[in-house]
């Protein structure tokens, strides 16, 4: 096992630094211990055994400092910007698909509604909606992702308020492009970032409302089966070819769609 050169963050923590790791832990319990009896031996004014409990916290201290010697020699071996471009993929994928989690994903991005997850090699990190993130264990990732997730889908959410607001989002673009092209149109097509656009205006609104919130909240409608607003009207939702005006929007069944326009329009 000495000779084997670990791919993963996994291996190299679980594998290369294990043993270490549980020595630490049994030198740590044993220097409890010896200072329990020291205390005791003092408060009982036992001199012979407080000078035994005393030496035995040295050695131990001094094995301490030995395990912490390796474990600092050690680190620099595992190569952690290298494992983040050429093997945590692989890993994520999986962690991931172990959560039931879906993602579109394009190294080093990945959309996991309502989360973009951005992997930066050179920083040693990753970052959740732009915020730094480095617990760098796959499965410790995905994990969080899907208690972040299952606290979205908990929380209260007002399907029709939301409705109105996309309505009123809706009215206010059809207006300025009316007065744009000087021409009367209804229902027609309007980009999905423009509506998001319309409804966080200041930067602050952005960045308590990212636009990956935006597009959980468009999953959330659709998967509530509720596509009417209050006047009537229905939701429809489009693609566009540009995949840059596009936003990952997962669909009814939960499955990621890359959506760029959208309107209201009256059936019949």
């Amino acid at each position: 096992m000495s000779n084997y050169i670990p791919k993963t963050l996994d291996e190299f923590l679980d594998l290369t630094l294990q043993d270490d790791f549980k020595s630490l832990n049994n030198t740590h319990r044993s220097m409890v211990n010896a200072v329990r009896r020291t205390k005791t031996a003092g408060d009982e004014g036992n001199l012979e055994a407080l000078q035994q409990a005393l030496a035995r916290y040295g050695e131990l201290l001094d094995k301490q400092q030995e395990i912490l010697r390796d474990l600092l020699e050690k680190m620099p071996s595992f190569n952690l910007q290298s494992y983040l471009q050429e093997e945590f993929h692989r890993g994520f994928m999986d962690a991931l698909a172990a959560e039931s989690l879906a993602v579109e994903a394009e190294y080093p991005v990945y959309e996991v509604l309502p989360f973009k997850v951005r992997i930066l090699p050179e920083k040693e990190m990753v970052t959740i909606n732009d915020r730094v993130y480095r617990n760098l264990r796959p499965g410790v990732l995905a994990g969080h992702l899907k208690r972040s997730v299952d606290r979205l889908n908990a929380a209260s959410f007002d399907a029709q308020r939301f409705l109105q607001s996309l309505a009123l989002a809706y009215d206010t673009e059809m207006a300025k492009q009316i007065v744009k092209t000087k021409i009367e149109v209804s229902e027609q097509e309007v980009l999905l970032k423009d509506i998001y656009n319309t409804l966080t205006p200041l930067t602050r609104q952005k960045r308590d409302y990212p636009a990956q919130l935006f597009a959980f909240d468009l999953h959330r409608i659709l998967r509530s089966g509720m596509t009417n607003a209050p006047d009537g009207r229905r939701l429809w939702l489009g693609n566009v070819r540009n995949n840059k005006q596009a936003l990952v929007v997962l669909d009814a069944q939960g499955q990621p769609q890359r959506f760029g326009v959208m309107k209201f329009y009256m059936e019949g």
